[in-house]
């Protein structure tokens, strides 16, 4: 076959193709180099012996309407071996995803015919994009996430290698705390969602809007340079090959929570939806907080009587089941010579839940302080949606814009009762939140490649919004003695303050954080030639401005007057003792202990530049550069005393990076990488701010006097893919922590904690990683049974160990490791696919070893979580052709959560000898869901 060089024939083959978009089925997939992976442009593509063909775009990728029916596939690139992929089978109305690999030739050699089974050229992209990475990295795709219960993003990553999940959305990788992550949405940087510690929670986004998710786990001078435990890379999904129409529904029961009695507090109409209908706001015109001080009392009382008196908690029967539905749908044009393609989906999930926690706390003898039992009362609304539309002018030219919006909802009710012994009395109290968070990200960016020069440009711009509001919190107590002196002593009395409120007791809080993040950058990848190898030639910079405020409200409820007060009010029931009838001087009124302290505001600007080499020396490929990094952080707030705090920061790190690949062969390599990052102080660590945690009995408070971390890094790492979909890694790590932030607790006493942040002087973090997935055809030539082929094994664990340096630390005297560490991390699975029925069958196992919660200090022993087991399930029948249908047991196991401390330090968790701090019990979950594609 001669070469087709003839711009013609490419003009018939597009004319061809744009004139078979009606056939009834569609072959797609990419065209990758052999040696490096890396995606070809300008590849033809076409049905051998037709005219119907195409040629792969800037992202390698190619598209085919055909219809029904058997085909040879011929692919043909200049410097390549021609290929011919015989005996593809093409389905009606369906859509077969094709990757195909060529090999570089120095001379045109003969057509190369390969005869083999569809799915050996069939790879899976996501360890395609693993392999063929600079770093290294390892992902989840959403073909795997379909494959699992999970209803969050939170959920995906601990079934990534070497990652584990703390309070059920932050993510641990490598054993590090959450602080030391970076997550990101298509390529672009995601603020801190928490008001109370630098982290993301992954829990905000549906699972369903993924197209996949990587953890990088090093650095290259194109990625921005703060994380140490790894980059978090969230794709949503891209323009569909074809038109589509999708619809899931679902629902599901928890066996500890679904048909129950159940408590709620007050609801508003918008609930369902995740946001507050402003029924739980302050009234209209109500003074702020220096206004209100100023006030008379005869003004105060008046003002208690317009809050609205929502302190009542109802019993309900049959907790609702859970229920989730999602509508997705997408559609490629062509406009001319241009094509035009858009993906959207709308995604709803709202759930019910009940748990029971039980909680202590101990001096410094190991004596009781108290013990309380908690009933945990949640709706939870999840809801999210995506719309993506990206302009193809030609195969060399593309412009995307992506859009992203999320809400994550919680409205709790928490019951409580036990004995506190410290003040030897028999408590009941509630508090009742809502709390909504929302999340918007929007980004345009382009990518060019300039004719014959071959180089290309990527740019992008956008900007993100995140949001979490807090309206009236509301935290009561009652009590009684355990003394009986009289007979008011047996009937449980309100606990209100006499003169000064308190935001425990009686306490009314409100808070709202808004964050505003803006970004934008470029790259320039230059192919040039460095001793007769291929290269690149990479540089580029990003401007990335956050700006956050944050601002709270501190009332309460008070005795105003001791001696004209009515006593016998206390004995009245949570829903009347603070009606307007009681706003008096006989009775109570609002006071208001708000501080300057809870409200700051803070922006950060973060310039950064890089120059990178990519070079192919052979089988060696090495990445190298650096990146120079400008951050000025600025805060500004109020201490207790009215004294003003500003935090006014200015950064600058070069932060160099090396990454080998080594292809010992076609199947394997070694990796090698070395690279500097930093870990700066986020926000909420340096503001003063105090916020009172009721479920913990903890107040946490920010330390304007940290400072930067930086870290040293070596990874390597072994990895082989023998076949397509297989793949088995080892890596070993080594991290060395200079001035570590940590969470400590700072003192205990008097029924809660205090905790803060801290520098340590230093720490190291070493470990081993170690991942397989493997099919089980190889059964087949031992076992008569012929199904093997249909199961596919994976699983990985990681090993680590670190250790804090204590040098200069005069509290703490225990070694240990760095909070959130776990010693050991275990993901395991076995898969069923049988796609002639259309079964299959999903088991997904995952521990973590015990790891650090908060750091304590000399007297006062840390706080560990206990190891646990968690074991999911999901079982799926394809029916009626295009439907789907899927059950699924989530923590099968139902191991309850426990943290303690650690008395006799054996490193383990015995309920005799160990103080427990809290003992969590949540339920299985139980689904159940029918998809089905138009």
């Amino acid at each position: 076959m001669k070469k087709m060089k003839s711009p013609l024939l490419l003009l018939i083959l597009h004319f061809a193709l744009n004139n078979y978009a009606s056939a009834a089925g569609t072959i797609t997939g990419q065209v990758l180099d052999k040696a490096s992976s890396e995606t070809l442009i300008g590849v033809l593509v076409w049905i051998d012996g037709s005219s119907i063909g195409t040629s792969t775009d800037i992202d390698g990728k190619f598209n085919l309407n055909v219809s029904p029916g058997s085909y040879n596939l011929s692919v043909k690139y200049i410097g390549y071996n021609p290929k011919i992929v015989e005996n593809v089978e093409v389905k009606d109305n369906e859509t077969l995803a094709l990757n195909v690999i060529l090999e570089p030739s120095v001379q045109q050699l003969n057509e190369v015919t390969i005869v083999a089974e569809m799915r050996r050229e069939s790879a899976s992209s996501i360890l395609l994009m693993q392999k063929r990475s600079a770093v290294v990295q390892d992902g989840i795709s959403s073909e795997a996430i379909k494959k699992t219960a999970d209803k969050n993003t939170a959920e995906v990553l601990k079934r990534v290698s070497g990652a584990s999940l703390q309070e059920g959305k932050f993510v641990i990788v490598r054993g590090l705390s959450d602080r030391y992550n970076l997550a990101m949405i298509n390529n672009t940087m995601l603020p801190s969602s928490e008001p109370d510690r630098k982290s993301f929670s992954f829990d905000l986004f549906p699972s369903s809007l993924l197209d996949n998710l990587f953890i990088l786990k090093t650095a290259s001078p194109d990625l921005p340079g703060e994380f140490a435990g790894g980059i978090i890379q969230l794709n949503t999904k891209d323009i569909p090959d074809k038109r589509f129409l999708g619809l899931t529904i679902g629902t599901g029961l928890n066996s500890y929570s679904t048909f129950k009695d159940y408590y709620s507090g007050s609801t508003g109409k918008s609930d369902w939806i995740g946001i507050d209908d402003g029924s739980r706001s302050l009234p209209e015109n109500f003074p702020g907080s220096a206004e209100f001080k100023k006030m008379t009392q005869a003004q105060k009382y008046e003002l208690s009587k317009q809050v609205s008196n929502d302190w009542a908690v109802d019993e309900k029967s049959n907790m609702p089941v859970n229920k989730n539905v999602q509508l997705s749908f997408g559609n490629q044009m062509s406009i001319g010579e241009k094509k035009f393609g858009f993906i959207g989906a709308l995604t709803y999930a709202r759930s019910n839940k009940h748990q029971t926690v039980e909680r202590g706390d101990f001096d410094f003898d190991g004596s009781e302080r108290y013990n309380y039992f908690d009933e945990q009362y949640s709706d939870n609304v999840l809801a999210g949606g995506i719309f993506n539309m990206t302009m193809k002018f030609n195969d060399n030219s593309k412009i995307s814009l992506k859009n992203y919006f999320s809400v994550n909802s919680d409205n709790t009710t928490v019951m409580r009762s036990g004995d506190d012994i410290e003040l030897q009395q028999e408590k009941q109290a509630t508090a009742i939140q809502f709390t909504s968070s929302t999340l918007f990200n929007s980004q345009l960016s382009g990518e060019h490649l300039l004719g014959k020069s071959k180089i290309n440009i990527k740019w992008y711009g956008g900007a993100g919004i995140i949001s979490r509001e807090i309206p009236d919190l509301r935290r009561m107590q009652y009590y009684r003695n355990f003394e009986v002196s009289d007979a008011s002593d047996t009937i449980y009395r309100a606990y209100v303050p006499f003169g000064s409120a308190s935001p425990n007791y009686a306490g009314k809080f409100y808070s709202s954080l808004d964050e505003n993040i803006y970004n934008g950058g470029a790259d320039i990848s230059i192919p040039i030639k460095l001793f007769k190898k291929d290269g690149v030639v990479k540089f580029g910079g990003m401007e990335q401005y956050k700006e956050r405020t944050f601002d709270a409200r501190v009332l309460g409820y008070v005795i105003p007057n001791a001696g004209t007060f009515n006593y016998n009010l206390l004995f009245s029931s949570l829903d009347t003792i603070f009606s307007a009838d009681h706003m008096n001087s006989k009775g109570f009124r609002l006071d208001d202990i708000t501080n300057p302290s809870d409200r700051y505001t803070a922006t950060s600007n973060l310039h950064a530049g890089y120059a990178m080499m990519d070079n192919n020396f052979g089988k060696l490929r090495v990445v190298y550069g650096v990146r120079l990094e400008n951050f000025i952080q600025k805060l500004n707030s109020f201490g207790y005393s009215n004294d003003t705090i500003e935090v006014n920061r200015n950064y600058l790190n070069l932060l160099p990076s090396m990454n080998f690949t080594y292809g010992l062969t076609e199947k394997t390599n070694i990796r090698a990488s070395a690279f500097q990052s930093v870990s700066r102080p986020e926000f909420r660590e340096l503001a003063p701010f105090s916020f009172y945690d009721f479920n913990t009995s903890t107040a946490i408070q920010g330390n304007d006097s940290l400072v930067i971390c930086t870290i040293n890094n070596v990874d390597l790492r072994f990895e082989s893919y023998p076949t397509v979909g297989e793949v088995y890694s080892v890596s070993l790590f080594y991290k060395q922590f200079s001035n570590p932030i940590e969470q400590i607790v700072e003192s205990s006493g008097a029924g809660s904690r205090s905790v803060s942040y801290e520098n340590a002087k230093g720490a190291t973090n070493f470990g081993i990683e170690a991942e397989f997935r493997r099919k089980l055809e190889f059964m087949e030539k031992i076992s008569s049974w012929k199904s093997w082929s249909k199961f596919t094994i994976f699983g990985n664990v990681a090993l680590i160990k670190s250790k804090v340096d204590k040098s200069d630390d005069l509290r703490a005297k225990e070694d240990r490791p760095m909070q959130g560490q776990s010693p050991y991390i275990i993901n395991g699975g076995l898969m069923f696919n049988d796609p002639l029925s259309g079964f299959g069958l999903n088991i997904v196992y995952n521990k973590i070893g015990r790891r650090i919660f908060q750091v304590g200090y000399e007297g006062y022993k840390s706080i560990y979580e206990a190891p646990r087991n968690l074991l999911d399930l999901q079982i799926s029948k394809t029916i009626f052709k295009s439907g789907e249908l899927k059950f699924s047991v989530n923590d099968v196991l139902n191991n309850v959560a426990i943290f303690y401390q650690d008395q006799d330090e054996d490193g383990k968790y015995v309920a005799d000898k160990d103080s427990r701090i809290s003992e969590i019990t949540t339920g299985t979950n139980y689904g159940l869901s029918f998809s089905y594609k138009f």
